[in-house]
């Protein structure tokens, strides 16, 4: 993962850091990494600065891509494939993600936006996941699948029981 550069108040360039945080939401525990920067504290009362320590704070990116690791950590937990599942399959079967999204019947993107920003529904995810899972499913969905000629239906097949 690439380090990411943050302006601090002062416009000085820091380092974007990472933690990994565990939160139990719903009934769920919930594992996923969280952004954040360090810069100076500041007094919420008086607004002076306090040179002395550092605080966590957000940019606008970070708090979106917080929000979408929190999701995409839920809807997970829920059953939803985990896009280092989807990842790893491909690569088993040397799938390309554009491929296996038309074979799902999703936009031709939809894999490799799931695999770089998280699971963004549960019902995807939930199909993902179970086709990943299991062989039957998947190969019934390449059967199924019109965009595909037969040719690349059957190479598809041949890759999926290989293993």
């Amino acid at each position: 993962m690439n380090n990411q550069k943050v302006l601090t108040r002062e416009n000085e360039v820091t380092d974007e850091l990472v933690e990994s945080v565990e939160k139990i939401h719903k009934g769920f525990k919930l594992v996923y990494d969280k952004f954040y920067y360090l810069d100076y504290e500041v007094d919420e009362n008086t607004g002076r600065i306090n040179r002395e320590k550092k605080a966590k704070y957000h940019t606008k990116n970070q708090v979106e891509r917080n929000l979408k690791a929190f999701k995409s950590a839920y809807l997970i937990a829920q059953g939803a494939a985990d896009p280092i599942e989807i990842i790893n399959f491909r690569k088993k079967y040397n799938i390309p993600a554009s491929i296996l999204s038309v074979i799902l019947g999703f936009s031709k993107n939809t894999i490799s936006n799931i695999e770089n920003e998280g699971i963004t529904s549960l019902p995807s995810g939930r199909l993902i996941k179970v086709c990943i899972t299991n062989k039957e499913i998947i190969n019934q969905y390449i059967q199924l699948c019109d965009a595909l000629d037969s040719y690349k239906k059957e190479e598809l097949i041949s890759k999926l029981s290989q293993f």
